[in-house]
């Protein structure tokens, strides 16, 4: 009797602590750790002269590879992609300038640019000449300006439900902007769980506490993601026109139920870039790598495979 008491009495104080901010954070960044571990990635930055970018890396032999996430995400959205990914290539996740642990400067400008200037000079700080280039809604959107503008040194180029390109069918976040909401700026729980139902068609599995932690962080930041969007949004190119500029092999993957960028845009790519390849994934949401990350990668890797310079 003792014993079970003095278990329930665990239990209850697991509980109890279970809704303090601080344990849950560090539960979080322990449960992020493991992730990480878990895809051989290691944390790390890089400073420039005006800014710091921080980035996760998995060393290794063959070709490196850049992955950039989307708006409002952060570099651990590759995570468990990473992880079906072939152990030789060199593979750097990076945070975009005011996401993640890359510092928000208030009197910075997020514009497409700048994001992408920032970028640029930290591939170079790094001393990365010629790369697989890889992003995600946003960050689909800065690879292919940044691949446009650097032709020579993208090897290829990977475009995960990319943003940018105007689709022939409006996509439900285009409807719910025009009504004067931006869901991917919740600043409430409950618009962050609005948030995760378009992003997701299926949710993955998020270990405890990863959920509310991620919550409490997007709602926390609401006022720096509304600049760095007002920022970014205002005066970017549209995306369509540089398409036709983009020679290296390209690669276009879309959930088919993505709410956020219309897949009927995948049509536009095909027209501008004839030698793009295209999959579709069926019952799939936004971010293919962190709903379906092993068949994301799989797609990936055999695209990697069939324009390697050195083939793992």
């Amino acid at each position: 009797m003792i014993r079970v008491s003095h278990a329930l009495s665990v239990v209850l104080f697991i509980v109890l602590l279970s809704g303090c901010a601080s344990v849950q954070d560090r539960m979080y960044h322990f449960a992020m750790s493991t992730e990480q571990g878990l895809s051989g990635l290691e944390e790390a930055s890089v400073t420039l002269e005006d800014q710091t970018i921080a980035y996760l890396v998995r060393n290794g032999t063959g070709e490196t590879i850049i992955l950039l996430h989307g708006f409002g995400a952060n570099k651990d959205n590759w995570v468990r992609f990473v992880r079906h990914i072939p152990k030789e290539y060199q593979i750097y996740a990076l945070d975009l300038p005011g996401h993640g642990d890359s510092p928000f400067i208030e009197d910075k400008t997020y514009s497409l640019d700048a994001i992408t200037d920032g970028i640029s000079r930290a591939i170079d700080e790094l001393g990365i000449e010629r790369f697989h280039l890889a992003g995600n809604s946003m960050g689909g959107w800065i690879s292919t300006y940044y691949a446009s503008l650097n032709p020579d040194r993208v090897l290829t180029l990977g475009l995960v439900d990319p943003a940018g390109v105007a689709s022939p069918i409006q996509s439900d976040l285009h409807k719910k902007i025009e009504e004067g909401t931006n869901i991917l700026i919740p600043t409430t729980e409950e618009e962050f769980e609005t948030a995760l139902e378009f992003a997701f068609h299926r949710r993955p599995f998020l270990p405890w506490p990863v959920k509310p932690v991620l919550g409490r962080k997007m709602v926390q930041r609401s006022h720096i993601s509304e600049k760095i969007w007002n920022d970014y949004r205002l005066g970017a190119p549209e995306a369509t026109p540089l398409l036709s500029q983009l020679t290296m092999p390209v690669l276009l993957i879309w959930g088919e139920q993505d709410r956020i960028t219309h897949v009927s845009a995948a049509e536009v790519y095909k027209v501008h870039i004839p030698h793009v390849n295209v999959v579709i994934l069926e019952d799939c949401g936004h971010v293919p790598m962190v709903e379906r990350p092993r068949e994301t990668a799989q797609h990936y890797t055999s695209f990697l495979c069939s324009h390697s310079i050195r083939v793992p």
